[in-house]
């Protein structure tokens, strides 16, 4: 069968002119948690510099981006399909994927483009016949279009297959218009990453019968812009920058940038937002167990790619194949592991304090045979088990969990899909295990990939500060995770005397007292730092050493200064305060 059977649509109609973005650059930063990761690592922060990517487009019937628009400055684009010539769609798509100001990795300057046709055709899938998939030059690529006809199953096959083999990317989108899904390409791949809209006007639900293995969910992440074609591009930007990271903070293991670990990265540090939901029941004896992994409409829900940074760049932490034996790891990581049939594997986890959260998600490529007539993919499931005293393990499934979590799920055992996903609300301290099992089969060793978060709280900003002579309102705030493992965290005064010193203090009680014309938040009693210098500007920026001795406890910070010409005569300048609850 040739690719003259398939049908291709544009995922969504654009003009033939480059149209101005469909959500601002910067609502998009704060949004996606590229502003929070830009904040947290500075200049440090990835940017996609280095990563090589492709963009396949539909004709409508100019199939490449304009390479004049003001975003692609700098950027080199090869064409590898014939005829290209410009369109709208497009150019914003790249403008979302890698523009220098609309994007997520703006520093992205290698593109490859193919029109969908012929990547269909020879351009890369090479038909639905038995000839392989062509190398592609690019680590991620880029679907905003969809399409159906009579061939889908062999081109999701080729398309699933050159992804495990070669190690690649691929981000595509659903259609849009809120409904159940409909045309089947690319959506109804495996191991890509199907994506849709964070305002959920896309279709979704279960992939449709007649194709291989139907029931199982998508999309698998959502992303803020106006059209799946656009939001499709964000997340795959976000894999632009993980790989970057990979590259960089993980350069002696190449499985950082597999495709099974960035997307395991990225659904579980997803923003799950207010109403997310996988159909775990919430009484009764299955209380916390699920069979569908994700939400109906919005997979593992909003990218956030600082928490998937910190996920990632926590690096690679073993599990064991018993639960006597499971290591202590860091809130946040991840493991390429490989199961047997019928083993499973384990993970320890202490907690501190209350998680407003812990996001576990394992995902695994199907394998897909040289002719392209077969293929097979094991099953896992994922448990999180509470450890008692004695170290024996406990279910939290039903009422025994009630206690110890306040929402979410704690089992998921999808049989259908390639991944399993545990988000747990309200999670209590004490000690955890997790396992990852694998059913009896008799397929050889597979490889799969977990990574985990169990979230610190976002610190509290409260309170008014005093407005000095600077005419400004001295304000406290913070960036970072203020977490012992590698979350960077730093507090930063702003609005201050310029070159005056002052004094950070803290304390483990909240008050609000008057205090020299101001407020004094922190409770006695104060433990007091050294005199810290504000600079030019009347700002510090302060790297945190968080003492061992706070995780599991909150500390309210706030910052007093001298202020000779303070209009109210005291002679002080004082900020608002921030409460930080810490974690390991």
């Amino acid at each position: 069968m040739d690719t003259r059977t398939l049908r291709l649509v544009l995922a969504a109609s654009c003009a033939l002119a480059p149209l101005a973005p469909l959500a601002s650059a910067q609502s998009i930063a704060d949004e996606t948690g590229l502003t929070a990761l830009r904040r947290r690592l500075g200049s440090a922060a990835p940017s996609g510099a280095g990563v090589i990517v492709g963009q396949v487009e539909a004709s409508a019937p100019g199939w490449t981006p304009d390479a004049s628009f003001s975003e692609f400055a700098g950027k080199s684009f090869s064409f590898a399909s014939p005829s290209p010539a410009p369109s709208g769609h497009a150019t914003v798509v790249g403008q979302f994927f890698y523009g220098s100001a609309t994007s997520l990795a703006p520093a992205i300057s290698s593109i490859h483009c193919w029109e969908a046709s012929n990547w269909l055709g020879g351009g890369f899938i090479n038909g639905t016949g038995t000839t392989p998939p062509l190398l592609s030059p690019a680590k991620i690529q880029n679907h905003s279009w969809i399409g159906g006809g009579s061939g889908p199953n062999f081109v999701h096959r080729k398309l699933d297959s050159a992804i495990d083999a070669q190690g690649l990317l691929v981000c595509v989108g659903v259609n849009n218009g809120a409904g159940p899904l409909d045309v089947p390409l690319l959506s109804h791949s495996f191991n890509s990453i199907s994506c849709g809209r964070s305002d959920g006007q896309h279709r979704a639900g279960f992939t449709l019968t007649g194709y291989d293995r139907p029931g199982r969910q998508k999309p698998e992440l959502v992303a803020p812009a106006g059209a799946t074609s656009f939001s499709t591009p964000l997340v795959s930007g976000a894999c632009a920058l993980l790989v970057q990271a990979a590259r960089t903070s993980l350069p002696g293991n190449p499985d950082a940038e597999r495709p099974e670990v960035v997307k395991a990265a990225l659904m579980a540090g997803a923003t799950h937002r207010a109403g997310w939901n996988n159909a775990a029941p919430v009484s009764g004896t299955s209380r916390g167990a699920t069979a569908t992994p994700l939400d109906m409409t919005y997979g593992a829900d909003q990218i956030h790619v600082d928490r998937s940074h910190w996920i990632l760049t926590a690096g690679e932490q073993t599990g064991a194949a018993s639960a006597a034996a499971a290591p202590l790891v860091d809130p946040q990581g991840w493991e390429r592991a490989q199961l047997a049939t019928g083993t499973s594997r384990y993970w320890r986890f202490t907690v501190e304090s209350q998680k407003e959260h812990a996001s576990v998600l394992a995902t695994w490529n199907r394998q897909v045979t040289s002719t392209f007539n077969g293929w097979s993919q094991p099953n896992f499931d994922l448990e999180l088990w509470s450890v008692d005293a004695q170290g024996a393990l406990g279910t939290l499934v039903g009422p025994l969990g009630q206690a110890r979590f306040g929402g979410g799920n704690v089992l998921s055992q999808s049989s259908v899909d390639n991944l399993e996903h545990l988000y747990v609300r309200d999670l209590a301290p004490g000690e955890y295990v997790l396992e990852l099992r694998r059913g009896a089969d008799a397929l050889a060793p597979w490889n799969v990939a977990l990574a985990w978060e169990f979230a610190c709280d976002a610190p509290a900003v409260f309170g008014t500060g005093k407005v000095g002579s600077s005419g400004n309102e001295a304000r406290i705030d913070f960036r970072g995770i203020p977490s012992r493992s590698g979350g960077g965290f730093h507090l930063e005064v702003r609005g201050g005397t310029p070159n005056a010193n002052g004094v950070l203090f803290h304390g483990v009680t909240q008050t609000a007292i008057p205090f020299y014309g101001g407020t004094r938040y922190v409770g006695t009693p104060l433990v007091r730092s050294g005199v810290l210098p504000l600079d030019a500007q009347g700002a510090l920026d302060l790297p945190l050493a968080i003492d061992p001795a706070w995780v599991g406890s909150s500390r309210v910070f706030q910052f007093w200064f001298r202020d000779a010409a303070a209009p109210d005569g005291t002679g002080v300048g004082l900020t608002n305060a921030v409460r930080v609850s810490f974690c390991r």
